[in-house]
């Protein structure tokens, strides 16, 4: 059950939105940009249509080292649609599984070898939320 204590944590930011960005700015000293303006949003992530979402491949392996889920994604072509669906992927698994998720993306294309392969990053400069470095199997040399 939520307590009082754990609403004031986070309720003084809705009340005055700035503090956040000073806290950010002047205790952490992150490099967070002035923000122009500043909205509150809707707070509730729940999914309520069914979205499907499948990965093309998915193998848990078992080391002595730990358990990794490995995620296969075959990629034809650059699809930055990904640049979304990958995180998600790897953020749901993690969740559901309680392992560590290991993306792999499988080409043809050097071309889509060299785009799958940038990590994709989600935060602001300076300071990444999350980062996803795919491992790509695949033509790296031109021909």
């Amino acid at each position: 059950m939520v307590g009082s204590s754990h609403e004031a944590l986070h309720r003084i930011f809705q009340k005055d939105p700035t503090l956040l960005t000073k806290a950010l700015q002047k205790v952490l000293h992150v490099p967070f940009p002035e923000p122009r303006e500043i909205a509150a949003l809707n707070v509730d992530l729940t999914e309520i249509e069914p979205v499907e979402r499948r990965v093309d491949t998915l193998l848990r392996a078992e080391t002595d080292e730990g358990t990794y889920l490995l995620v296969v994604e075959s990629q034809g072509k650059a699809d930055d649609r990904k640049r979304g669906s990958w995180p998600y992927y790897l953020s749901y698994l993690y969740e559901k599984y309680r392992c560590e998720p290991v993306l792999i993306v499988i080409t043809q294309s050097s071309a889509t070898a060299r785009w799958a392969s940038r990590p994709i990053r989600l935060g602001f400069p300076g300071w990444d939320s999350l980062t996803v470095r795919p491992l790509v199997l695949g033509r790296t040399t031109c021909r």
